[in-house]
């Protein structure tokens, strides 16, 4: 393997700013590999490789995602709490 493939994940807010970036790499056959081994095996190496990348990005900034909004979630229902025990002042 000679070439390297990334894929990297970004999910981001209403005004652009990154929620959570995630990245993965593999190897890909270059050229003279594929010339080697046949299109074939060169071909499934690359389509792996593609698969392998997006499925361990995305698994990876959806988790990041999902614990940042249970995180905040939290958080909000902390300051809720607080307030609802308080007195009201007039």
């Amino acid at each position: 393997m000679g070439k390297t493939l990334t894929t990297t994940i970004t999910i981001r807010n209403e005004q652009g700013e990154i929620i959570t970036q995630s990245e993965s790499e593999r190897a890909v056959p270059y050229i003279e590999e594929i010339e080697k081994q046949g299109f074939r095996a060169a071909f499934h190496d690359l389509e792996t490789a593609v698969l392998e990348t997006r499925k361990e990005a995305s698994e990876e900034a959806v988790s990041t995602y999902l614990e940042s909004m249970s995180l905040k979630k939290r958080d909000q229902k902390r300051v809720l709490a607080k307030q609802l025990k308080q007195p009201h002042i007039k």
